[in-house]
Parts: C-alpha cells; sequence; structure tokens
C-alpha cells in the first residue's frame, strides 16, 4: 500500500466523519510516523472490507 494512498482508492467516504479521518491520516502519514505498520492497519479501517486488513494485523501481533 502507498502512502499515503492515491486520490483513487477503495475507501468508503460517506460520512463526514470518515473524510475527516482520512485528512488526519494523511497529515500523519506526511510527518516522520515511524509505525509504517500501524499507518496501513488505520487507513484500511476505512476500506469496505477492513476485516481482512484487521484479522491480518491481529496475526502478525499474535506472531511477535
Amino acid at each position: 500500500m502507498k502512502i499515503p494512498p492515491d486520490s483513487k482508492t477503495p475507501y468508503v467516504l460517506d460520512k463526514e466523519q470518515d473524510k475527516r479521518i482520512l485528512e488526519k491520516l494523511n497529515k500523519l502519514a506526511k510527518k516522520d510516523f515511524s509505525n509504517e505498520k500501524l499507518l496501513k492497519f488505520l487507513y484500511s479501517q476505512l476500506e469496505t472490507d477492513w476485516r481482512t486488513p484487521l484479522e491480518e494485523f491481529i496475526d502478525e501481533l499474535l506472531e511477535k
């Protein structure tokens, strides 16, 4: 996943809150945010299928 994602994304932005969250994530991505995995996970929560990235993220945490 490219961070920040391209303007054409799989994100569902049905609500104003979703748009605000995406804007905030883009700002965070422009800073030197060191936890890229967490940032990818946070972006994934705006996708239609957010469960698959969530499960993958949890699996990664369980492997540690």
